[in-house]
Formats: C-alpha cells, sequence, structure tokens
C-alpha cells in the first residue's frame, strides 16, 4: 500500500498531539492532576513514528530540510516545521518531566506543544485541501484531521493512564460528540462530491460503490468503538480492562480505514473525464 507512510505520518502525529492537549487540557482544569508522563512518553514515540513515515514516503528523507525554505509559499514546508517543532517541545517536555524539574516549564511547554501541535494538523489539512484532488479539497479534511486528533488522544491518554484512569474526566462523552459531528458532515461531503463533475463524481461512486461496504464499516467501527469506550466509563465495568482495550482496538481500526479512504477516494482533476 503506497499511501501507509502517510497514513502512519497522519495517524500518529495527530494522536500524540491530542494526547499532549488533552493532558494539558485536564491539568489547567484540575491542578492536582498527575502529570502524565508516560501519556508523554508514548505521544513522543508516536510523533517520532510519524515523522520517520514521512521521510520513508519522501523517497529522498534528506531533501526534507530544503522545504523549509519554502515557508511562505508551501503547507508542506509549514507542515514539516510544525510536525518537527512539537516533536522538539514535546521530547524537552518529556525530559523536564521524567527529572521533574520545573514544574512551571512543563506546564508553559505542554501547552506551547499543543499549540504547536494544532497549527501542525491545520497545516496538514491545508496541504491537502489545497490540492486538484476534489475529495480533498472541502472543509470535511480539517474536520477529519481535528476530530481524529482528538478522538485519538483520548484513546492514548486513558490508555496511558493506569491507575489515574478513574479520575480522568468523561472524555469517552466528548469523544462520542466529536463521532457524531464526523457523521454530520458526511452527506453534505458525499452530496457536494456527487454535484462536481469528473473527478469528484468519481471519487464518490468511489466510496457509495466500491468502497461503500468499507465505508460503513468505518462507522460501525467508530460507533461500537465508542460505545464501549463509553461502557467502559460505567460504574459495573470501569474495573474491566478488557472492555477499554477492545474499544481502543475496534477504534483505531474505525480510525485507518477513515484514513485509507481519504487516499483512495484521492482523484485527480482530469481523471474520470471522458
Amino acid at each position: 500500500m503506497k499511501d501507509l507512510p502517510l497514513i502512519l505520518f497522519t495517524l500518529c502525529m495527530q494522536a500524540a498531539i491530542g494526547a499532549v492537549l488533552w493532558a494539558a487540557l485536564i491539568r489547567l482544569k484540575d491542578k492536582e492532576a498527575p502529570a502524565f508522563k508516560t501519556n508523554t512518553l508514548v505521544a513522543l514515540i508516536l510523533s517520532a513514528v510519524g515523522i520517520l513515515a514521512s521521510l520513508v514516503h519522501l523517497g529522498k528523507p534528506l531533501l526534507a530540510m530544503t522545504s523549509l525554505f519554502n515557508l511562505f509559499s508551501s503547507w508542506l514546508s509549514r507542515e514539516i516545521l510544525f510536525s518537527g517543532g512539537f516533536f522538539v517541545l514535546l521530547a524537552i517536555s518529556w525530559w523536564l518531566e521524567r527529572s521533574e524539574k520545573a514544574e512551571s516549564a512543563r506546564n508553559t511547554l505542554a501547552w506551547l506543544a499543543s499549540l504547536v501541535g494544532l497549527v501542525a494538523v491545520f497545516a496538514m489539512g491545508q496541504l491537502y485541501m489545497q490540492t486538484v484532488i476534489p475529495a480533498w479539497q472541502s472543509a470535511n479534511t480539517l474536520v477529519d484531521f481535528y476530530a481524529t486528533t482528538l478522538i485519538l488522544g483520548a484513546v492514548v491518554l486513558f490508555v496511558t493512564a493506569g491507575k489515574e484512569r478513574e479520575k480522568l474526566p468523561r472524555l469517552d462523552l466528548a469523544v462520542l460528540a466529536i463521532v457524531f459531528v464526523q457523521i454530520a458532515f458526511v452527506p453534505g461531503y458525499l452530496t457536494g462530491m456527487a454535484a462536481m463533475a469528473g473527478a469528484g463524481q468519481e471519487s464518490a461512486a468511489l466510496l457509495a460503490g466500491s468502497y461503500g461496504l468499507m465505508t460503513i464499516l468505518r462507522w460501525l467501527f467508530m460507533l461500537g468503538g465508542i460505545f464501549l469506550f463509553v461502557l467502559s466509563r460505567t460504574d459495573k465495568f470501569a474495573k474491566q480492562a478488557g472492555i477499554l482495550y477492545t474499544a481502543v482496538g475496534i477504534l483505531l481500526i474505525g480510525a485507518f480505514i477513515g484514513r485509507f479512504l481519504l487516499y483512495v477516494s484521492g482523484i485527480p482533476i482530469g481523471i474520470g473525464i471522458i
């Protein structure tokens, strides 16, 4: 699968950014909240995996740095800058957490990393939206990227929280709302593409035809995973980690399918026109 490096890059980076953002928001609300050190480490590993995957996709990784010379004209340059900046800030934050030094600086770095990460997600979205591929040009791309950031970020935070998991706020309900927002965009997205000529219609036909079953499975996995996620937070099942991990697995499959469909539906203008 030629798009696998890009799928890994976007999903891993967005999960890492979301994990750091949720942790920062929780600490902002609750000054007594833990540092979530494991969350920071896992986010750092995910961002490293994502960056390595993106370099593999480039073919000539050493040329990645040269793209930074086009910051004022290229969304690819901005994506590389802010993704790399997020990784560096996160690495420093993790080192400070590991050494238990400078709590104030750690909190500031966490927020700075979160903001830089959110800009990186915006740059990712714009990079796709500014292409000649109609399926990527709508606001649905940004909605999908930010929704994935928040959903996978919450998943990472819950999995890494350990004994502190029961003290976490109801992020599962927030994630449920986010998925419903995503689903609400789907009809308009498909209708908009179907109303286009050529490539847009071809993309809509793919998602409704050849990949129609996969499109349905994506949302079934997302909703099923969310249902189990919410169930794992109820008093009756709170101590049954198996439900949480099953929910996480199902959600990851749904997120992967969604990102796969993004790339498979990416038909450039000029393709499909007779």
